[in-house]
Protein backbone atom coordinates (compact mmCIF):
# COMPACT_ATOMS: atom_id res chain seq x y z
CA UNK A 1 0.00 0.00 0.00
CA UNK A 2 2.84 2.39 0.80
CA UNK A 3 4.38 1.65 -2.59
CA UNK A 4 1.17 2.77 -4.31
CA UNK A 5 1.06 5.95 -2.23
CA UNK A 6 4.70 6.64 -3.05
CA UNK A 7 4.01 6.08 -6.73
CA UNK A 8 0.99 8.40 -6.58
CA UNK A 9 2.95 11.15 -4.82
CA UNK A 10 5.79 10.80 -7.30
CA UNK A 11 3.48 10.92 -10.33
CA UNK A 12 1.71 13.97 -8.93
CA UNK A 13 4.98 15.81 -8.36
CA UNK A 14 6.27 14.82 -11.80
CA UNK A 15 3.08 16.19 -13.40
CA UNK A 16 3.36 19.45 -11.44
CA UNK A 17 7.06 19.73 -12.31
CA UNK A 18 6.48 19.17 -16.03
CA UNK A 19 3.63 21.69 -16.10
CA UNK A 20 5.56 24.38 -14.20
CA UNK A 21 8.88 23.73 -15.90
CA UNK A 22 7.40 23.91 -19.39
CA UNK A 23 5.61 27.18 -18.63
CA UNK A 24 8.92 29.00 -18.01
CA UNK A 25 10.98 30.24 -20.93
CA UNK A 26 14.09 28.12 -21.62
CA UNK A 27 16.48 31.07 -21.22
CA UNK A 28 15.38 31.70 -17.60
CA UNK A 29 17.78 29.27 -15.94
CA UNK A 30 17.42 30.60 -12.38
CA UNK A 31 13.63 30.34 -12.43
CA UNK A 32 13.84 26.81 -13.76
CA UNK A 33 16.36 25.89 -11.06
CA UNK A 34 14.07 27.38 -8.40
CA UNK A 35 11.12 25.36 -9.69
CA UNK A 36 13.21 22.18 -9.61
CA UNK A 37 14.48 22.80 -6.07
CA UNK A 38 11.07 23.74 -4.64
CA UNK A 39 9.36 20.77 -6.30
CA UNK A 40 12.05 18.35 -5.12
CA UNK A 41 11.88 19.74 -1.57
CA UNK A 42 8.11 19.32 -1.54
CA UNK A 43 8.47 15.74 -2.77
CA UNK A 44 11.02 14.96 -0.03
CA UNK A 45 8.72 16.37 2.67
CA UNK A 46 5.76 14.40 1.30
CA UNK A 47 7.75 11.15 1.24
CA UNK A 48 9.09 11.77 4.75
CA UNK A 49 5.54 12.28 6.04
CA UNK A 50 4.43 9.13 4.22
CA UNK A 51 7.00 6.96 5.99
CA UNK A 52 6.91 8.79 9.36
CA UNK A 53 3.48 10.42 9.79
CA UNK A 54 4.29 11.50 13.35
CA UNK A 55 6.96 13.96 12.21
CA UNK A 56 6.23 17.59 13.04
CA UNK A 57 5.16 19.81 10.19
CA UNK A 58 7.33 22.48 8.62
CA UNK A 59 5.79 25.25 10.74
CA UNK A 60 6.76 23.42 13.91
CA UNK A 61 10.34 23.12 12.63
CA UNK A 62 10.42 26.87 11.99
CA UNK A 63 9.04 27.55 15.48
CA UNK A 64 11.80 25.45 17.04
CA UNK A 65 14.48 27.27 15.04
CA UNK A 66 13.16 30.76 15.80
CA UNK A 67 12.29 30.14 19.46
CA UNK A 68 15.63 31.53 20.78
CA UNK A 69 15.09 34.74 18.81
CA UNK A 70 11.58 35.26 20.19
CA UNK A 71 12.86 34.82 23.75
CA UNK A 72 15.15 37.81 23.17
CA UNK A 73 12.31 40.03 21.92
CA UNK A 74 9.60 38.79 24.31
CA UNK A 75 11.29 37.64 27.55
CA UNK A 76 8.01 37.50 29.51
CA UNK A 77 6.43 34.82 27.50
Amino acid sequence: MIVLKLLGITLLFVAVFIYDFSSVEPNKKKERAAIAVITFTGWVVAVMLLFAPGLPGPTEWINQVTKPIWVIFYPEG
